[in-house]
């Protein structure tokens, strides 16, 4: 499964700008580019954002994260990909929620801790 750590990227420990969510594009696009071998059906695997030494995130860095991913996920032809936040450095709260909602999109809280966020059934319905 594909996976970034965002302090290997972002040296903030407290994510709070959109800016600082725009740092994690090319390592997203890197991330979810097809393999040449893969006959153009692209990765359909989870990709994980992991925030490992991570502070705290604002639902805004969240929000950019969301729509980069979104972008790049247009990009390579749509799908049903998931993002899975692993390590959050808060709890999962209802702005979290709303801004996932804001996007066609659930998120829930996993048994490890992580969120995945995936588009709601209930968006294309």
């Amino acid at each position: 499964m594909p996976s970034i750590r965002v302090r290997d990227i972002v040296k903030d420990r407290i994510l709070v700008s959109r800016e600082s969510a725009r740092l994690l594009e090319a390592p997203l696009r890197a991330a979810m580019t097809p393999a040449p071998d893969d006959g153009g059906v692209g990765n359909t695997e989870p990709l994980t954002v992991d925030f490992r030494g991570v502070e705290g995130i604002a639902p805004s860095f969240l929000d950019e994260l969301v729509t980069l991913f979104e972008s790049l996920l247009a990009e390579a032809g749509g799908g049903e990909r998931q993002l899975i936040l692993s390590h959050p450095p808060t709890r999962l709260s209802s702005k979290f929620e709303a801004m996932a909602r804001g996007h066609a999109m659930s998120v829930q809280l996993q048994p490890d801790g992580s969120w995945l966020l995936a588009k709601s059934r209930a968006a294309g319905a």
